[in-house]
């Protein structure tokens, strides 16, 4: 039996203009991807006049704003029109979008918390580093951000960063190292905040890397090692959002009497609006399950090359959903501006919806980026019961991960997705659209459930009791009982819910009995943090491990999530010590030679030693409202960090296609943030 028995659909009269459509090659005049120098994206430098938003002109003249000028930073950051695919833009106008992901607090990403995520993070957080640009450079670098500017010491051993001077934040309290050294002292590396970047990430030579205020624009990072390279990667928009200190150090223990952990985290619960930010747009009305309003920031610090303080567009509107899959049907339906296509399940919708004639939207396909896999839980804690434990040491025998992939049928996971051009069978590693992917360097496990069920018997699982399921072993803590292991998967991936119902049948063919449950998003980060999982359904975004290489390996402790450190530490595998020693040389590495043997041996570690199981890949897609501009041909829907998710801010439309902002009367001021609660 395969699992594509059920997907002989009409889908295949598409087959052939989907391969074309996702061949078809970008237009060179609207390309940007390797094409640009560091010089030509971005600089920081003042202008002798500025213009913004009519509105925010309008509020200027009322009183309501001080003058643009005093609201921008010394020098502001410069984007330039060589990034601009459609030139710079005309002020005014709606993007439309849809999250998946409810809304859990303001109080950013480096204290574990979600804005909602679908883009929504970006456009509220603001990072020390931009490694959005990368993809457009002849050779990628991190680009500046509220960093400007920074220099190595002779030595190697630190690194000063000199901050951009007079930003402020959207209450128009001045930005400042204080912000920065509180950002990493007192949220990054304090054991009770769940940053996603903690110590570990910042040890070098054995040594927690300090950060000191040089002055109110300069901070200087002092490391255990020479020139740790990948320190820059640990200082965009996931890892170093920065807090605003003068916000949340009221609720910090270090700094506040009486204060909790608890009361940290919960201090800027979802609609508690406006917060304060150094994002483009402010989040101003949020009613959970419906929608989420941001307006533009009068205070953000970035203007284009005329002088023109961005962003251009007045506001995004969002609308709340269940299921990523809604996002897709948002766009088709001319009620969303833009899709990352990335559920097989709804390629056949979208793509026929962009031929029809005068589609509002353009439609491309990009290389086999996204991956579903099986992340099977190794660590050494938050096992609860004896089943689980046993099951957790079993995961760790080569053997026994051989006999549960050889029982995936891959090729009908990948027709059932989608029948066509755009899934094919995946084998774990990097997604094959990654630069540093090798087909000869994996190891394939056909599928082959006799295989499977040899293996099995060769650890000594049987079926002792006659009803088709295999029972474990003697002398082990659970004998007798019958193989159950559980998968979770979140509900906002359709993809990964549907993989999992797939998989159950397969591993019952066996002799496995896989109960399949599916959690809000929330529920299952949770239950990764504290190691309380059997295996999960994960979806891979990210082909350049150089940047994320704690999804591919033991990167720091708390690196991959199904293999953390616990409080007694961890006993890493023999082939995860040798990941250990490649991805540690990797922290330092410039050279990209070097980089690349280095990737392409833990790509063989993995697949060989099957690591995870790969179940399917899919071709990316973009879709994007033909109203946006400057929106490039080749945009990568992930490369360094998401595509489209990082062009709002230079996003526009022409007056004429502009959809009418309805809530510019909640642009913040002042007034509005001194009644704010935390305020009083």
């Amino acid at each position: 039996m395969t699992v594509c028995s059920r997907w002989t659909l009409a889908v295949v009269l598409s087959l052939v203009a989907l391969g074309a459509a996702q061949e078809a090659e970008p237009d060179p005049a609207r390309s940007l991807s390797g094409k640009l120098e560091l010089s030509d994206i971005v600089e920081y430098r003042a202008f002798d006049s500025y213009q913004e938003a009519p509105e925010l002109a309008a509020m200027v003249e009322a009183g309501e704003l001080p003058p643009v000028a005093e609201r921008l930073p010394k020098e502001p950051r410069v984007l330039k029109s060589a990034g601009m695919v459609d030139g710079m833009g005309v002020y005014g106008g709606v993007w439309r979008d849809t999250f998946a992901v409810p809304t859990v607090s303001y109080n950013w990403g480096v204290a574990g918390q979600t804005q909602g995520y679908f883009g929504i993070n970006e456009m509220v957080q603001e990072p020390l580093v931009d490694l959005f640009p990368m993809w457009m450079m002849a050779q990628p670098e991190p680009a500046p951000r509220l960093a400007k500017s920074w220099e190595w010491s002779e030595d190697g051993m630190s690194l000063t960063m000199n901050l951009i001077e007079g930003a402020k934040w959207s209450d128009g309290v001045p930005f400042t190292a204080d912000d920065v050294v509180f950002t990493y002292e007192n949220y990054i590396l304090d054991p009770n905040v769940p940053s996603p970047n903690e110590t570990d990430a910042w040890t070098y030579g054995g040594e927690v890397t300090t950060l000191e205020k040089v002055d109110d624009y300069t901070v200087r990072f002092t490391f255990g090692a020479a020139r740790p390279y990948s320190a820059f990667y640990r200082m965009g928009y996931e890892d170093f959002s920065v807090v605003p200190k003068h916000v949340f150090s009221k609720f910090h223990p270090e700094f506040t009497e009486g204060a909790t952990y608890q009361e940290l985290l919960t201090a800027a619960p979802p609609q508690d609006l406006p917060p304060v930010t150094m994002g483009a747009f402010i989040p101003v009305r949020y009613r959970p399950g419906e929608q989420m309003i941001l307006v533009r920031n009068p205070y953000y610090w970035q203007v284009d090359e005329e002088g023109r303080q961005l962003p251009y567009l007045s506001e995004v509107q969002y609308a709340e959903a269940s299921s990523g899959e809604q996002r897709t049907f948002n766009l088709i339906n001319n009620t969303g501006d833009r899709d990352n296509v990335e559920n097989p399940q709804i390629f056949t919708q979208i793509f026929q919806a962009s031929q029809e004639e005068g589609a509002h939207f353009n439609l491309r396909f990009e290389g086999f980026g996204i991956g579903y896999r099986l992340d099977l839980n190794f660590s050494d804690f938050g096992a609860k019961t004896p089943r689980a434990q046993a099951l957790r040491e079993m995961f760790r025998d080569l053997t026994f991960r051989e006999a549960l992939s050889y029982a995936v049928d891959r090729q009908g996971l990948a027709t059932a997705a989608f029948a066509g051009p755009l899934t094919q069978p995946w084998y774990g590693g990097y997604p094959s659209a990654s630069p540093f992917y090798d087909p000869n360097l994996v190891k394939p496990y056909e599928y082959n459930p006799d295989q499977a069920k040899a293996l099995l018997g060769e650890l000594g699982f049987t079926d002792t009791d006659g009803n088709g399921l295999v029972n474990w072993p003697e002398g082990t803590p659970v004998a007798g009982q019958d193989l159950l292991i559980e998968l979770v998967a979140g509900e906002d991936v359709q993809a990964a819910v549907e993989a999992g119902q797939a998989l159950v049948p397969l591993f019952r063919a066996v002799g496995i009995d896989l109960r399949f449950r599916v959690l809000p998003g929330p529920t299952v980060l949770n239950l990764v943090n504290t190691s309380d999982f059997d295996m999960i359904v994960d979806r891979i975004d990210v082909p350049t491990p150089d940047v994320q290489p704690g999804l591919y390996g033991p990167a720091t402790a708390d690196e991959p999530a199904w293999h953390q450190a616990g409080p007694e530490g961890r006993t890493l595998l023999p082939f995860e010590e040798e990941m250990v020693t490649l991805l540690e040389e990797a922290r330092f590495t410039t050279d990209p030679a070097r980089r690349l043997e280095i990737f392409h041996e833990v790509l063989r570690l993995s697949t060989e030693n099957v690591y995870t199981i790969g179940l399917y890949e899919a071709r990316r897609g973009l879709a994007v409202n033909k109203r946006l501009k400057n929106i490039p041909d080749d945009l990568p829907t992930f490369q360094y960090e998401w595509g489209m998710e990082n062009i709002p801010w230079l996003a526009w439309t022409a007056a004429e296609e502009q959809i009418a902002p309805r809530f510019l009367d909640l642009i913040p001021t002042a007034q509005d943030y001194q009644d704010r609660a935390w305020n009083q």
